[in-house]
């Protein structure tokens, strides 16, 4: 089983375009340009840093502050556009007193990434396994059915456990871009990320209570009791490799996310 994987004028920004290139639909299992190189290639596009004059600047008016737009910003950005951007870097470096929008796009260009790489991530192994599809795996498989019918159920090979966990992976960071949207769409930028780190608590709670989840997990990572643990860690049943490995590309997204919104809304350092 794979390891757990170890993101004014800013208010017309939106993110409708996600996916129209289709390389994240994570289904493909054909070449897919890497993350760093396709990166590469928008910085020699002429990408801007963080501060220039094409993605938006403080400026001051009258011993005013104001955030002005930059070039880039008056434009609906594709989801290709997102993942590639510094915006959705681990190590994103905010501008001084950012705006809550700008904090909001770092927290969604970052999770559009990690869903990239865990459909890029889930390709690698989609084209392992149709490079093992020769001859021998095929009698491999012919043996295997046989063993089934005098034994019961065989064992998911180590490819398809893996492979199961990036699904799952891929799926919870579908669901938390478009928690992420919806909350976006019902409150005001101040209250976006406090009420989306709210949401992403709530999830974790409710995957402390899963089957697959270990025993420590809600004392260890949400810090509180959950309602009913005792009842629900004496009714552990036995699950399989593929649940286990579901919920850890599940709960990684999760974890991984609510890291995301608390670094991007952790307080400036005072001079």
């Amino acid at each position: 089983m794979a390891n757990g994987r170890n993101r004014d004028g800013w208010d017309g920004f939106t993110w409708s375009a996600r996916g129209e290139d289709g390389s994240l639909d994570g289904t493909s299992e054909g070449r897919q340009q890497p993350l760093d190189e396709a990166r590469d290639n928008d910085a020699e596009a002429g990408a801007g840093d963080i501060g220039s004059t094409t993605e938006g600047r403080w400026v001051s008016q009258g011993g005013v502050l104001r955030w002005e737009d930059g070039e880039d910003e008056e434009k609906e950005a594709s989801a290709q556009a997102e993942v590639n951007s510094h915006w959705a870097e681990d190590e994103v470096e905010l501008p001084q007193g950012a705006p809550e929008t700008l904090r909001i796009r770092a927290a969604h260009a970052w999770l559009a990434r990690q869903r990239a790489m865990e459909a890029q991530e889930q390709g690698l192994l989609l084209l392992e396994r149709r490079l093992r599809g020769s001859q021998d795996t095929q009698d491999t498989q012919e043996d295997a059915a046989g063993m089934q019918r005098r034994r019961g159920p065989v064992e998911e090979s180590p490819l398809d456990i893996a492979l199961a966990e990036h699904q799952a992976a891929i799926e919870e960071y579908e669901r938390l871009i478009e928690e992420l949207d919806d909350v976006a769409a019902h409150n005001g930028p101040a209250r976006v990320l406090v009420e989306y780190h709210l949401s992403l608590t709530e999830r974790l709670a409710e995957l402390a209570r899963a089957p697959e989840a270990p025993a420590e997990f809600a004392e260890r990572l949400l810090l509180v009791p959950v309602e009913d643990e005792e009842a629900v860690v004496g009714a552990k049943v036995p699950v399989s490799l593929r649940a286990e490995a579901e919920w850890q590309g599940r709960a990684g997204a999760v974890l991984q996310a609510r890291r995301r919104v608390e670094k991007v809304t952790a307080p400036e350092p005072e001079d």
